[in-house]
């Protein structure tokens, strides 16, 4: 029926060789009269859409990994303007397209020559209905409402209060420390099983040892791509949607969450410079529009980076090696002007289905030809990562700076997949720096934790050691996660229903930024 129900692929093409037997069976019983009936070759009928419905959602869960309409709402909503990765991804998926047509084409010429009478049509047209989860699942939501539609509510902390000037003036310390953020596109903590994908991670470690590692973090409902993934560690909670309201505030008046504080928001009242480095178009699910929303003025996208560095760019944007290129140009620059900054790098080498390899790496990766691009592709980006600190440490330019790496999601499916989930599958997250002594977190946590995190780190710790849903790693106090479980956790963020209102309406005051390229 769908990958949810049977996680063994060979089940499911077994189910649709049954049904394809069973159909040309009924075929051979059918009323040969049926062929008198009209000269037409295909004909329409009732279960046509609701098939075509059930394909693309069993379409969507093998390529993604996951079904949810806020994503596809916020992909669609919020922009997703990359033809390029969107043909890759079609060709790369062409065997199951292929098969939704023939599927499609098939039953059309059955329903013609009779085979599929209009009692078997309806009763498909209900089998599809009934098995998709993509209509069931909110229909069941509406019917049983979740007893925990408030929960997070309560548990959840504003900490808009940082964000008041006299708080603000009175916090900020003699010398306030710089932050370098970088998302690195499904790096995930699982790939550091050498044993099964290589040496892969290992440009990382030496920065995983030198400061806070979290070695438990789950993936969170509602933080599985690469926006909610930055949501989660720059807000301290998943990212919660309510389609119209969602794409009136980012349509009408470009603003992404305007009812939440955020990391930016709380390092603008304290004068920070905010710098954004993507190699994404800015558009690309509203990361320009959430940046600028909360406190960022300079923020570079693909096309901003490539011509920035003269580069060419690949089919999406800017590469990895064109974006860190850029973003040690503003590095420099940022700590030469001596103000307190922010600087945050999405890189995104790793991304399925098969990553995009630098030209930088080509027969540099170390890894066998025969072994899957895509690793080679997450190890080129973790190089390239790494090139970058170092050669920033000896300009001097990580002083009085706190280093945060982290995979925004786990990894989507690719041709590693499978090995992937024979282990724990676990996000990465290192923070580093002057005075961050190690320590090794190996309760459970989720991305929404950076964010309190990243706040202590920065001489700013939230109150009881929590911002949003978020708890900080630097402190003994068990995330929510940790109390609750994830499961629970999870049930509690798809019922609720309280707090997504208040975090889309805007604030008083809130306008987002001026996006610009002042950095250079």
């Amino acid at each position: 029926m769908s990958l949810i129900y049977f996680q063994d692929r060979g089940l499911l093409a077994a189910l649709g060789l049954g049904i394809l037997i069973a159909l040309l069976w009924l075929d051979g019983f059918r009323d040969k009269k049926a062929d008198q009936q009209g000269s037409r070759w295909f004909r329409l009928y009732f279960s046509l859409f609701p098939c075509l419905l059930f394909l693309v959602y069993v379409y969507l869960e093998s390529v993604f990994g996951y079904f949810d309409w806020g994503a596809m709402f916020m992909h669609a909503g919020a922009g997703m303007r990359t033809p390029g990765v969107v043909f890759e991804y079609l060709w790369n998926t062409g065997s199951t397209m292929l098969v939704i047509l023939v599927v499609l084409f098939g039953l059309g010429a059955l329903k013609a020559r009779g085979t599929l009478t209009r009692g078997l049509d309806v009763a498909l047209m209900a089998f599809f209905l009934a098995a998709n989860p993509m209509l069931t699942r909110p229909i069941a939501a509406a019917i049983h409402p979740n007893p925990r539609h408030d929960f997070l509510s309560k548990r959840f902390v504003d900490i808009a209060a940082l964000t008041e000037p006299e708080i603000a003036a009175a916090s900020v310390a003699i010398a306030p420390r710089n932050l370098v953020h970088i998302f690195i596109e499904s790096a995930e903590r699982s790939y550091m099983n050498e044993a099964e994908f290589g040496d892969v991670m290992d440009p990382l470690l030496e920065f995983d040892r030198r400061g806070v590692s979290a070695t438990n973090m789950v993936q969170l409902a509602y933080t599985n791509n690469s926006i909610s993934g930055m949501v989660a560690a720059n807000c301290g909670t998943p990212l919660l949607i309510t389609f119209f309201t969602t794409r009136q505030y980012l349509e009408e008046n470009s603003l992404f969450l305007p009812g939440l504080t955020c990391l930016g928001d709380v390092l603008k009242a304290r004068g920070y410079q905010q710098h954004f480095v993507t190699g994404w178009p800015l558009s690309f699910t509203g990361q320009g529009t959430f940046y600028s929303t909360h406190g960022y003025s300079s923020l570079f996208g693909g096309p901003e980076v490539v011509a920035a560095v003269a580069g060419r760019g690949n089919s999406f944007g800017a590469d990895d090696a064109e974006v860190l290129d850029l973003s040690f140009d503003i590095l420099r620059r940022a700590q030469r002007d001596g103000k307190p900054f922010s600087l945050t790098i999405a890189v995104s080498g790793g991304h399925a289905m098969d990553g995009y390899l630098t030209d930088k790496c080509i027969g540099k990766t170390g890894l066998s030809p025969q072994v899957p691009n895509i690793l080679h592709a997450v190890k080129c980006t973790n190089m390239l990562v790494a090139d970058f600190i170092h050669k920033a440490e000896a300009e001097g330019l990580m002083a009085n700076t706190v280093l945060v790496l982290q995979s925004d999601h786990l990894s989507a499916p690719s041709a590693v997949t499978d090995r992937l989930n024979k282990y724990e599958r676990r996000n990465f997250f290192s923070l580093s720096g002057d005075g961050v002594p190690p320590k090794t977190h190996t309760g459970f946590s989720g991305t929404i934790d950076i964010f309190p995190t990243i706040l202590d780190a920065l001489g700013v710790p939230p109150l009881n050691g929590q911002a949003a849903l978020g708890v900080s790693l630097l402190g003994d106090r068990p995330t929510l996660v940790q109390e609750l479980g994830q499961d629970q956790f999870d049930d509690a963020v798809y019922a609720e229903d309280i707090l997504v209102r208040s975090f889309w309406r805007p604030k008083p005051e809130r306008k987002a930024e001026a996006p610009g390229t002042d950095a250079l």
